[in-house]
């Protein structure tokens, strides 16, 4: 190699060492804008979170069997789910269970885990009627829980009987159980809303017509949203809400999936107060930072990539 070549080598490394450190720079920067970013947005987040359950804004989370009230800079937790709820729920689901199992098994003979499970849950339905009247239910909810029992109790001594699930009994004993079921659930939904009522009524006379316009609910749940979920219908009928598909629905009453505490509850409800007064301030929208950003110029350019 001759000493214009080394020098040209020599050079040629150099530049490349350079332009290496000046992407890493440009990195750094780019790094720093989203951190400061990302700051930033926190910040507002904690300022909106400081506000939550002072006067101007009242909450009330939903979580499982309770439900709670942040006002004031105080908080008051109280269940929404009444003993009779539980019953009439718990005989819906050893009705629901008989029919799972026997499902399960499929037609045919009877797998001896299934018998023996049967035999056992045969047990429990014939204590439940023996003492159906000692359990404090209302004479004109009885006969819906007897009927609902005794039907599954038939199903269970015929198959034991036989040794075998056939396939028209089961469909005949899932088709009339499942109207038992719808009745049932209405049963605890009726029980449900007017514990929730009583309490949310004491609530907002508590806390004022004034501080009312501005009170937010946030319903906690493992599962995404169920559609005409109870508590959320209710809520959604007070404040005058629409049921609909995503977050870009909610104003008031939000719905908080995979989060199952008070603190986690705000801070997610901090998080959207921020988004959409951003959004109304950017976009005129206050849904918009509720969806994807790109979704305009995806949808746009989806047209282009799939034009023929």
């Amino acid at each position: 190699m001759t000493n214009n070549d080394s020098y040209q080598s020599i050079g040629v490394n150099h530049s490349a060492a350079k332009d290496r450190g000046l992407l890493t720079n440009y990195s750094r920067v780019v790094n720093d804008l989203n951190d400061a970013f990302h700051h930033n947005y926190n910040q507002a987040i904690q300022c909106s979170y400081e506000t939550l359950g002072r006067r101007n804004t009242p909450i009330i989370v939903v979580s499982g069997d309770h439900v709670t009230l942040f006002f004031d800079g105080k908080q008051e937790t109280v269940s929404i789910i009444p003993d009779l709820y539980q019953k009439v729920k718990s005989i819906s689901h050893v009705s629901f269970g008989i029919y799972i199992t026997l499902a399960n098994n499929r037609i045919g003979s009877l797998a001896d885990d299934v018998r023996a499970d049967l035999t056992e849950q045969l047990m429990l339905i014939e204590r439940g009627l023996s003492i159906l009247e000692k359990l404090e239910i209302p004479n004109d909810f009885i006969s819906l829980q007897r009927n609902t029992l005794t039907t599954a109790a038939e199903i269970v001594r015929d198959v034991l009987d036989k040794g075998v699930i056939e396939e028209e009994p089961l469909l005949k004993f899932g088709r009339s159980s499942a109207i038992l079921y719808l009745d049932n659930a209405a049963l605890a939904a009726r029980l449900e809303l007017d514990a929730l009522h009583k309490v949310i009524s004491r609530w907002q006379n508590q806390v004022g017509p004034v501080s009312w316009k501005k009170v937010y609910v946030v319903i906690c749940a493992a599962h995404q949203a169920r559609y005409r979920e109870t508590t959320k219908q209710y809520f959604q009928r007070l404040l005058d809400e629409s049921e609909g598909l995503g977050a870009n629905f909610e104003n008031r009453v939000i719905y908080a999936e995979q989060i199952h505490d008070n603190e986690a509850a705000l801070q997610l409800l901090a998080r959207h107060l921020v988004d959409q007064r951003t959004s109304k301030s950017l976009f005129g929208d206050r849904t918009r930072l509720q969806e994807d950003l790109m979704s305009d110029g995806a949808a746009e350019y989806l047209k282009v990539l799939f034009a023929h």
